[in-house]
C-alpha cells in the first residue's frame, strides 16, 4: 500500500499522517535531507518479511517519480509539506489545500456545539470543494479528542491559545465521556467503511454529522 499525502495545510496533513501511523504496529520515519536514493532503498527494502505490520514514512522524498520502484513488504507513506505539481501514482492520494482549512474548523466547531443544521450546511460546502473524507474525519476526531481533554481537566495540554481553550470549554458542556467514546468509535467505523468502499463518503459523513449532533 502506497500513500501520498501533500498540501499546504500542514495542520491537517500532519493530523492525517499521525492518524495513519496509529493504525500500524511499527512505524519507521525517514526524512530526506541529504539522503541518497540508495539509502532510501536500503531502509525500505531491508525490512524483515512477515514481521509486525509496518509503515515506512518518507518525508520530502526527492524521487517521487520512482515511487513504484520501491519494492517492499511494508506499506509506504510519502509526505510533502506542499502541494505537488505532478502527483505520482499511488494507492491512496490525499491533498490538503489551505483554502478548505477554515471551513473544516468551522464544521468541527459546529459539531462540538452540536448544531446539526449549521454542520450540515458546512459539510455540503466541504463536499462541493472536494475535500477528502479522510481529512474531514481526522479533523473531527481531533476536535472530539480535545473536548475529551477539556472534560478531563487538561486545558493546558489542548492549546496555548486562551481563545481556543475557552471555545472548547464551552463546547465540552454538550458532551460527556460516554458520548466522546461513542463518537470516536463511530468515526473510526465510518472511516474504515469509506476506505473499503463499503459506504459513499457523502452519505456516510451526513449520517455521521446527524449522529454526532443528536
Amino acid at each position: 500500500m502506497r500513500y501520498i499525502i501533500h498540501g499546504d495545510d500542514l495542520v491537517s496533513s500532519r493530523s492525517y499522517l499521525n492518524s495513519l501511523k496509529s493504525q500500524y504496529q511499527e512505524v519507521i520515519n525517514i526524512e530526506d535531507k541529504k539522503n541518497s536514493a540508495a539509502e532510501y532503498l536500503d531502509a525500505v527494502i531491508n525490512q524483515p518479511l512477515f514481521s509486525k505490520k509496518t509503515l515506512v514514512v518518507l518525508e520530502n522524498y526527492g524521487g517521487s517519480e520512482k515511487i513504484y520502484e520501491l519494492q517492499t513488504a511494508s506499506d509506504l507513506a510519502f509526505w510533502w509539506p506542499r502541494s505537488l505539481q505532478n502527483v505520482p501514482a499511488a494507492d491512496e492520494i490525499v491533498h490538503f489545500k489551505n483554502q478548505s482549512a477554515f471551513g473544516i474548523f468551522r464544521y468541527a466547531d459546529s459539531i462540538g456545539q452540536r448544531q446539526e443544521r449549521t454542520a450540515l450546511v458546512l459539510l455540503e460546502k466541504l463536499i462541493e470543494e472536494r475535500v477528502p473524507a479522510e481529512k474531514i474525519t481526522v479533523m473531527l476526531a481531533r476536535q472530539i479528542k480535545m473536548i475529551g481533554q477539556i472534560l478531563d481537566g487538561d486545558l493546558d495540554k489542548v492549546s496555548s491559545s486562551e481563545f481556543v481553550r475557552k471555545k472548547l470549554y464551552q463546547q465540552s458542556k454538550n458532551w460527556d465521556f460516554r458520548r466522546i467514546q461513542e463518537a470516536l468509535m463511530l468515526m473510526f467505523s465510518i472511516d474504515i467503511k469509506i476506505k473499503k468502499g463499503e459506504a459513499k463518503p457523502e452519505s456516510a459523513l451526513t449520517f455521521l454529522t446527524h449522529k454526532l449532533c443528536s
